[in-house]
């Protein structure tokens, strides 16, 4: 499998298929990419190439004792797009992966880019008055902060990432794949990026973008981002088409699969990314 090696002697891994426009896709916290695209790849690679990766710490990419911070996977990511002489990309980032995507725009611009899409996104995961969007509709620093101590005594809090991220479960055996992949992600590590997650804030971000925009939030039963949080992203951005997905929690990509990958596809194709 395919590695790059990056500036601070990290490997990272990363799948590159099909042909025609490029396409970087970053997968959610904890799950490896080759498991969490593996309903989409396939379909979207027959009409673009396809680049998905593990970030630092993930699936089969290195597991580096630092760095786990999204600014530094932010940064990561342009080295993957100078490895490979990436040049306009549209850069899709879901929950975890669309946070890196936003701060890649807020470090290095959007030169390497042609469009974006962003899926099911936070923007700031706690309270604030002024933010009636915080995740599961209620998230305060204490309790953010109260879950990393938790975490820190045992794992078993971050099995709560699956059980929230559905509208409807997918079976058991299905879940427990899902937990075996996450546990490639050192739990540390782990930690340190729920820790800078709590921190990061990119409400001032969006309405910066100009760039085509696709928005995929899931409406049903979205027990992690319950409220209209796609629609207020949507009105700070100009140039952005918001679609929801009825029958969906917080994975579209997996629990509408079709829908997704067409989605995405008619996107690409529109000319919006040309």
């Amino acid at each position: 499998m395919p590695h790059i090696i990056i500036s601070d002697g990290t490997p990272i891994w990363y799948q590159d298929h099909g042909e025609g426009p490029v396409v970087v896709l970053l997968q959610g916290l904890m799950l490896s990419a080759d498991y969490f695209w593996q309903k989409n790849q396939p379909e979207l690679a027959k009409s673009a190439r396809i680049i998905t990766l593990d970030l630092r710490s993930h699936g089969q990419s290195g597991k580096p004792l630092t760095g786990h911070s999204i600014a530094q996977c932010a940064r990561d990511l342009e080295e993957v797009f100078d490895k490979l002489n990436l040049d306009q990309v549209t850069l899709g980032g879901c929950a975890f992966g669309a946070m890196v995507a936003l701060d890649y725009i807020r470090q290095f611009g959007t030169d390497k880019l042609c469009a974006l899409i962003i899926i099911e996104a936070q923007l700031r995961l706690t309270n604030a008055d002024d933010w009636p969007h915080a995740t599961f509709g209620d998230f305060s620093a204490e309790a953010g902060a109260g879950f990393v101590a938790a975490c820190r005594e045992s794992r078993a809090p971050l099995g709560g990432f699956l059980q929230g991220a559905f509208a409807n479960l997918p079976d058991e055996h299905i879940l427990a794949e899902m937990d075996a992949q996450m546990w490639l992600t050192p739990t540390n590590a782990v930690i340190e990026y729920i820790e800078d997650m709590l921190i990061a804030d990119y409400r001032a971000d969006v309405s910066q973008i100009s760039l085509p925009t696709l928005l995929i939030y899931g409406r049903g039963q979205n027990a992690t981002l319950p409220t209209e949080l796609g629609r207020w992203i949507h009105d700070q951005m100009p140039n952005s088409t918001y679609v929801e997905f009825k029958n969906s929690g917080h994975s579209p990509f997996w629990e509408e699969p079709d829908l997704f990958n067409g989605t995405i596809s008619e996107f690409i194709s529109s000319g919006a990314t040309s």
